[in-house]
């Protein structure tokens, strides 16, 4: 190795020989031992008094039952007090007693369930999520061909069979086949005998465990038959089988990966390094090396990278990541001021009050992982319902293979293999995701995307709606809705271009309010921090801004009117102008939505970051049932659960960072085309245009997709019904039970396809 890399130098540099291993392989714990390195160790963990919390990356976690698997067998074991794996992202959350098991030991249970693991990153995530959607792009492709490979021969071989073809072409078409087939099993269709045997070795069955054992012996059987040059072979069932299951899965497992890379981690934004003073000197110092106490410096600009106090300097800082109002806030010494929010105005120096892992940000990132692993997963109760449907399979086909053997022992096998085949619940499997997937493509047709695996199905009966202010029922951009003059000596014109000109020096939220006025020559342009604007007209002084700052060249100014808004003055020495009402009014269609929500059984509350008295005059204008002002991400949540608890669906309608955990948590969520990216990531829905009037589609939508897929059930379970016990008797070869096994998961397909057709929905 050394020479082929051109390191021959190695050599003669050397001054000792190195001892051979005696053994270069290293089993069980042994591997992880590395991550026992305390600095390696806290990197993906942290310990708090006697329990170490680890967040580990999994691969080959496919479905529901590798996380009961992984989860009930990490909890058997001494010294693990908790374990939870999130399906979507890969991630595996384990908190274990310190001292009483060792990390290495936690790593080489998962492995020795068969799954990899490794400490949590990001980037790994998206590592790992690349390479598994390429090996199983490469097993659906091969299953594609295969499928169309073997169809043909299978057409040759039935033409043949009316057309008197010789029995060495017919046997050499069943050989191509035996070899394309075999080669799709061993490639395509390997993943299910891992699955199957995987979970039964630990004593559970699951769906895949039927689909092996079909594809098994129907494979096993045709070969026999292909050796002995008699009997029916069904390679092309297998492979159309593998193909058609394959199919469904990769489109579910990319709907669940899109969720998990689009995720953004909220740390990422930070800052990689700050300004911290050590030593009397300005260092840049990285952000995970800050602790409690340092004092950094924050440009105008810069988002902050951990919590702490102001200790020197004033500024506005915006919070809407927490509050949702995007009106900032004026901070000077003492005042708290957190992470991920930005810094508007003015270099301020801050104290920190702890690493980011003690911040508020690092608290929200905390509440959205509890609100995915408290939602509701009702996949976990169809694992539990398709337990006892494979079990009663299984137990019929064995009892099937028995009677058969006593009757004609040369029909048990394939008897047993059409009852298998015939049985097997591809349709039941379908029905759902079928539903779903034609109920998404309907929705993305109306500029509405699709996240939630199961929200469809939950809105059908959602009950009560909760929905944020600021972004959501409103637009989120100001706009002037009141301008009351002051002087009779000038117009509202001269105002409004006066006004204009001075918020063109002005990056605050209300700035954009005045970009459509005419301009004036104003001179001297500057700001002051948490005040205002103030610059030169005709050589004299102009303020715009506060009620006080704007008082101290024109003490006359009046008492801003007792109307909703956001109140401006402006003033000239000696000489109040004018007072701007600007308000953040809410969506045209807002009204008729919620109206029609209510129609229709759902009661309708706002909780919304804004303390301003404009949140509570809204809440009540638009008619909701209860309105919360002042709300905090972790309130929002304690009153989502309060609901749950309380028996209600809930559904959440929000746009904010600071939505997130509610959106996460509730039952079903829809985020507006405004929202973060971390709010997209979290809701069950994304409306791209806006339009609240879109609830209402999604509703209508989601009524149509329950109906599908309880019809879907019931044809489903009637086939099997029906089929099982003629397939019993011997009455459908195990060709036939492939046709109707395949139609009948058609037919399913076909009536989901029908939610595609269905007219638009109305919107308002």
């Amino acid at each position: 190795m050394i020479r082929d890399n051109g390191l021959e130098r190695f050599y003669e540099r050397r001054t000792a020989y190195a001892e051979r291993p005696e053994d270069t392989y290293v089993s069980g714990a042994q591997r992880f031992e590395i991550y026992e390195d305390p600095d390696l160790l806290a990197e993906f963990s942290d310990l708090s008094g006697e329990h170490r919390r680890m967040r580990l990356l999994l691969g080959g976690v496919t479905c529901a039952a590798c996380t009961w698997l992984i989860e009930t067998s990490l909890q058997r074991l001494p010294g693990v007090s908790a374990a939870s794996v999130n399906l979507s992202q890969g991630r595996l959350d384990i908190e274990i007693v310190e001292g009483a098991i060792r990390p290495s030991e936690v790593f080489a249970a998962v492995a020795a369930l068969g799954y990899q693991v490794s400490p949590w990153h990001s980037n790994a995530q998206r590592d790992q999520a690349a390479s598994e959607y390429r090996t199983d792009l490469r097993r659906l492709a091969v299953a594609g061909i295969g499928m169309m490979q073997v169809g043909m021969f299978a057409i040759a071989l039935h033409a043949g069979d009316f057309q008197g073809m010789s029995e060495e072409y017919q046997r050499l078409l069943r050989l191509f086949s035996l070899l394309v087939t075999g080669f799709v099993v061993a490639f395509s269709a390997r993943g299910f005998f891992e699955s199957a045997w995987r979970h039964l070795r630990h004593g559970m069955l699951v769906m895949d465990l039927p689909v092996a054992l079909a594809i098994g012996l129907a494979f096993t059987a045709s070969c026999v038959a292909t050796f002995r040059g008699g009997g029916d072979v069904y390679f092309d069932s297998v492979v159309m089988f593998t193909f058609l299951l394959l199919l469904a899965r990769f489109i579910e497992k990319r709907l669940r990966y899109r969720d998990a890379l689009a995720w953004q981690d909220a740390e990422r934004a930070l800052p990689d390094a700050a300004q911290v003073q050590r030593g009397g000197i300005w260092l840049s110092v990285p952000r995970k090396d800050i602790v409690a106490g340092d004092l950094l410096r924050i440009r105008r600009g810069d988002t902050l990278p951990v919590d702490g106090s102001v200790s020197r300097g004033t500024s506005a800082v915006r919070e809407d990541s927490f509050n949702g109002e995007s009106l900032p806030r004026t901070v000077q010494p003492g005042d708290a001021v957190y992470a991920g929010t930005h810094n508007l105005d003015d270099t301020f120096e801050l104290c920190a009050s702890g690493a980011y892992a003690q911040s508020r940000l690092a608290a929200l990132q905390r509440f959205i992982d509890r609100a995915r692993l408290e939602k509701p997963a009702i996949a976990r109760l169809a694992d539990r319902v398709a337990s006892v449907f494979i079990a009663a399979v299984l137990l019929a086909t064995s009892v099937t293979a028995l009677i058969w053997w006593q009757v004609d022992s040369s029909r048990a096998l394939w008897v047993a293999v059409s009852v298998l085949v015939i049985s097997c619940p591809c349709a039941l499997s379908l029905a759902t995701p079928a539903g779903l997937a034609s109920a998404a493509a309907r929705l993305r047709r109306n500029a509405i995307l699709v996240h939630g695996e199961n929200a469809l199905e939950a809105l059908a009966r959602v009950d009560y709606a909760i929905f944020d202010k600021t972004g959501t029922l409103t637009s989120g951009a100001f706009r002037i809705a009141e301008c009351v003059l002051l002087d009779d000596g000038v117009s509202e014109d001269l105002v409004l271009a006066l006004a204009s000109t001075l918020q063109e020096h002005s990056n605050h939220p209300i700035a954009s309010a005045f970009d459509s006025a005419e301009r004036r020559e104003v001179t001297d342009i500057s700001y002051r921090v948490g005040a205002g604007l103030e610059g030169r007209f005709s050589h004299r002084p102009l303020r715009m801004g506060s009620r006080d700052f704007c008082r101290a060249i024109a003490p006359g100014l009046p008492e801003a009117p007792q109307r909703s808004g956001y109140w401006v003055a402006l003033c000239a020495e000696d000489r109040p102008l004018a007072w701007f009402a600007l308000r953040d009014e809410p969506r045209t269609e807002a009204l008729g939505m919620l109206q029609q929500l209510r129609r229709e059984g759902v009661e309708t509350e706002l909780l919304t970051g804004d303390a301003s008295r404009h949140g509570r005059e809204l809440g009540e204008a638009l008619g909701f049932s209860r309105v919360e002002t002042g709300m905090q991400p972790e309130d929002k949540l304690a009153r989502l659960t309060t609901l749950q608890r309380a028996g209600h669906r809930v559904l959440m309608v929000g746009d904010g960072l600071n939505d997130a955990p509610v959106l996460k948590g509730a039952d079903v969520s829809i985020a507006v085309a405004g929202a973060t990216d971390l709010a997209r990531a979290q809701a069950d829905f994304v409306v791209l245009d806006g339009n609240l009037g879109q609830i209402l589609t999604i509703r209508s939508v989601a009524a149509g997709c329950h109906r599908i897929i309880r019809q879907n059930f019931a044809w489903a379970l009637a086939y099997n019904s029906i089929g099982i016990p003629i397939a019993a008797l011997g009455l459908v070869p195990p060709w036939a039970a492939a046709v109707g096994m395949s139609l009948s998961s058609l037919l399913v397909v076909a009536n989901a396809a029908r939610l595609r057709r269905t007219p638009t929905a109305r919107t308002r």
